[in-house]
């Protein structure tokens, strides 16, 4: 376990684990399955969508003048622009988190502060040394094979191509960088009872440290 990555984490009433990997690798249903071991999660997405939904949030009016293309009249952001629009266009994608992304760390920060079970999960396909920084005190990686990765996106976004998702995974990093901050990692290429009983051991070995202090 390593130590908390800045000053506000130590600070957290819980501990919190990372719980990151790739599109496709399967972190929501480990995320449920932590759920239904009692460990509260926070979903980086779900966070990020009700800000970009919302055309009051005041994000919103500078994502308006700096990304225009990216919205709709009523000023949130255009469904599918992830495979329209981000995809083929690095810088809008690169801004885009640089201006979401302290607005749903602070969602996430309120969050974490109201929970008191030993520790919780966030959920979040980025790298900790992306825009912001997080501040965790374990990060546990979910990783599978490209292919099985992308038969699963197709599955849930059935109207996405090949192409539009591989542009998408283009856009992600690395396993290996993703590895360099894993301190554990489950490989979800099985049955959802295998993922069940890896979440499971994750779930003790975090409680054993974690439950007594």
């Amino acid at each position: 376990m390593q130590a908390p990555t800045d000053i506000f984490a130590k600070h957290l009433p819980v501990r919190v684990v990372l719980l990151t990997g790739p599109m496709g690798s399967g972190k929501s249903c480990a995320a449920r399955s932590f759920q239904q071991l009692g460990v509260p999660v926070s979903e980086a997405d779900l966070l990020a969508r009700a800000i970009h939904q919302d055309p009051q949030h005041p994000v919103m009016e500078q994502i308006a003048q700096e990304l225009p293309q990216l919205l709709t009249e009523d000023g949130c952001l255009r469904r599918g622009s992830l495979r329209t629009v981000l995809t083929h266009d690095a810088y809008a994608n690169r801004r885009l988190l640089c201006l979401l992304k302290p607005h749903v760390l602070a969602a996430i920060r309120q969050w974490t502060v109201q929970q008191t079970a030993p520790y919780v999960i966030w959920e979040t396909a980025l790298l900790p040394d992306e825009p912001g920084g997080f501040m965790y005190d374990s990060a546990l990686l979910v990783h599978a094979d490209p292919q099985i990765r992308l038969r699963r996106v197709r599955q849930h976004n059935p109207d996405w191509t090949e192409t539009d998702i591989t542009q998408v995974f283009n856009m992600q990093a690395t396993l290996d960088q993703y590895r360099e901050y894993a301190d554990a990692e489950i490989i979800n290429q099985g049955s959802i009872m295998e993922l069940e009983q890896a979440v499971l051991q994750q779930h003790l070995t975090f409680m054993s440290h974690w439950s007594t202090q």
